[in-house]
């Protein structure tokens, strides 16, 4: 095999691009020829290395020990020549059941090409089981581009990372492309391309993992669940009328933000998802979602929303009432009556993990509208907000102790009216420590206070101990208002608790399917990068909810971990042939079922054997 320089004019723009290509020599009936192997395309190589390069992609193909050493860059140009041409030329034999025994050359056997099989082998299985395959084929994807899409959702799963990360990894760290099969030239722009078509089917997508997961999983979908969460931005993100400053739930007030609301049923399955500007009003998204979310769903009058305190209003809560669903909610504001205490009733109790839950019922009627007030109080609450509150006091009297202190040292601010300031800046910075405390900045007692110049010679403070009580006294407690009267207390409780879904849908999201922090800049980018996480998440909880079904309780992240050492694997050898020639041989293998896959591949009734054993031989 050689190399030669070849030229080629556009036919429209008649500027003229140069290539390489490698060919060989062949006889022919009509005499010598020369056949195309491979197009190396624009390769930095000079003149001068051709031979040494073509030399080293035949001994790579034929397992012949190098005689030549290249450079990095080269040696990883002549290995993925080699690679494709093995892919092009390579002949696929059928698999024999039989015992095929060799005479082989123990010191030539070696390994290569090892790729990652078994978290995309579980992900293929959910992927196929949820028909996602047969929805882009009946959506006129071409057979080319849905393994893109796969790539781009698995990926998510898998190995979250931008579309460029992806490619790397979906073609040279995983199998997942031999489980699909290979896309037609997936340029990187082939990945946004992909991209466009996913998010462009946003609608059909949801509205088909709505009905298929309903009908897979016999789901009631009488209780809907609905939060907001968001995501920061690395970068001003100028181009996206989405990226706006708000406040930030991972505390990166620095960035800008985009907010996805989600929407999940009693068992964790998400329904509909939409993004939302950065500084979105959480109440102004209820009746748009739920408006989209009926469109996915058949008619039913006995339906109940359960949403948190940011998006219960009184106006949202009587929308609920007039569109015939019911809700559950956090009680926003002050509570139609006294937080009394007293009589409560014990709804759960666990000494050993720290957990109480304690109620008390109280029903309002407004005619014949009748609305039920459930008085909560839970242990663990109280000792999160005591910690909290602790803290932030702890803060606001060491920063006292630190303004007191700098009185008496040089350089430290003095002056009367600059302390006074400091201090009340504090108070602003924590409000709720400034509320249990009398603090009193003691000027100099030689002149007046409103003398300019004045020195502040001490700082004293004490604690406020009544107005201390009262702040503390609800530490732990919340309200749940329902128009489900019909409930019971335990019930209602239950009910809310559930809200945990949506919370732990964001966790995976934010955690394991890359939702955090966004690198793209442009609008429609981020809505697909987005977007992509909420299709990830179908997959996620299928399995986790399928491993949860018979008592495993791992998470998505410690399966995917077990199964990535599940590898596909070339094993090469040097062979010798019936007629004496020795001949390089090419195995396409698994490696060994471990019982933890097997463990995992029974639940999910998948036989172990992601892909067949393939024997191959190069053909020169």
């Amino acid at each position: 095999m050689f190399i030669r320089k070849v030229g080629k004019r556009n036919g429209r723009t008649r500027k003229r691009y140069e290539y390489l290509q490698l060919v060989e020599s062949v006889r022919t009936e009509k005499g010598p020829r020369q056949r195309l192997v491979l197009n190396l395309g624009n390769i930095d190589l000079d003149p001068s290395q051709y031979q040494s390069f073509a030399r080293r992609i035949e001994e790579i193909l034929t397992g012949q020990r190098s005689m030549i050493e290249l450079d990095r860059r080269l040696e990883r140009s002549a290995r993925e020549a080699a690679g494709k041409i093995f892919k092009k030329q390579a002949e696929e034999l059928d698999e024999q059941r039989e015992s095929d025994f060799q005479l082989v050359d123990v010191n030539s056997l070696e390994s290569a090409t090892s790729r990652s099989i078994g978290p995309e082998y579980l992900c293929h299985s959910v992927w196929k089981e949820l028909k996602l395959d047969v929805f882009f084929s009946e959506q006129g994807v071409s057979a080319n581009v849905t393994p893109l899409i796969e790539a781009l959702v698995v990926g998510r799963l898998v190995a979250p990372g931008s579309e460029r990360y992806t490619r790397e990894w979906a073609e040279k760290r995983s199998a997942l492309y031999e489980l699909t099969g290979t896309p037609l030239r997936p340029s990187l722009n082939s990945y946004y391309r992909a991209d466009d078509t996913l998010f462009g089917l946003k609608r059909e997508l949801e509205e088909h993992l709505c009905r298929t997961e309903r009908d897979l999983y016999s789901l009631s979908e009488k209780m809907f669940f609905l939060d907001l969460t968001n995501s920061y931005f690395e970068g001003e993100a100028q181009g996206n009328q989405k990226a706006r400053w708000g406040r930030s739930k991972e505390k990166r007030n620095d960035c800008k933000l985009v907010t996805l609301g989600l929407i999940v049923d009693e068992g964790g399955f998400a329904k509909y998802s939409e993004l939302f500007a950065g500084n979105q009003y959480e109440a102004d998204t209820l009746v748009r979602m739920v408006r989209c979310l009926e469109e996915h769903l058949e008619p039913d009058s006995d339906r109940t929303i359960v949403i948190d305190a940011g998006i219960a209003t009184e106006e949202n809560l009587a929308w609920l009432k007039q569109s015939s669903y019911h809700y559950i909610a956090v009680n926003r504001g002050q509570a139609p009556f006294e937080k009394d205490f007293s009589d409560m009733t014990v709804l759960k109790e666990d000494a050993s993990k720290g957990i109480k839950i304690e109620v008390k019922r109280f029903v309002e009627e407004n005619g014949e509208e009748k609305e039920t007030y459930l008085l909560c109080r839970s242990k663990k609450k109280i000792q999160k907000e005591r910690s909290m509150r602790t803290r932030v006091e702890q803060l606001f009297v060491d920063r006292l102790e630190y303004y007191r202190s700098g009185l008496t040292i040089p350089n430290r601010s003095k002056n009367y009216s600059k302390v006074v300031e400091m201090v009340g800046r504090l108070k602003e910075k924590y409000p709720r420590a400034a509320k249990l405390y009398e603090v009193e900045v003691k000027p100099e007692a030689a002149k007046p206070a409103t003398e300019k110049g004045l020195k502040a010679v001490d700082i004293v403070w004490k604690k406020k101990q009544v107005k201390y009580d009262r702040e503390t006294a609800g530490e732990g407690s919340y309200v749940l208002r329902t128009d489900r009267v019909d409930l019971e207390d335990e019930e209602i409780w239950n009910i809310y608790t559930m809200l945990g879904h949506i919370e732990y849908a964001f966790l995976c999201m934010k955690s394991s399917l890359g939702l955090r922090p966004n690198y793209h800049q442009k609008e429609e980018r981020v809505d697909t990068h987005m977007f992509i996480s909420v299709v990830a998440y179908h997959l996620l909880h299928v399995i986790e909810s399928k491993l949860r079904a018979v008592g495993d309780r791992r998470k998505w992240w410690t399966v995917c971990d077990v199964l990535k050492t599940h590898e596909r694997m070339t094993i090469g050898y040097r062979a010798k042939e019936d007629d004496g020639s020795i001949r390089q041989r090419y195995v396409r293998v698994n490696s060994r079922l471990e019982p933890e896959y097997l463990e995992i591949y029974r639940i999910f009734g998948l036989s172990g054997i992601p892909l067949p054993r393939r024997r191959l031989a190069y053909n020169r």
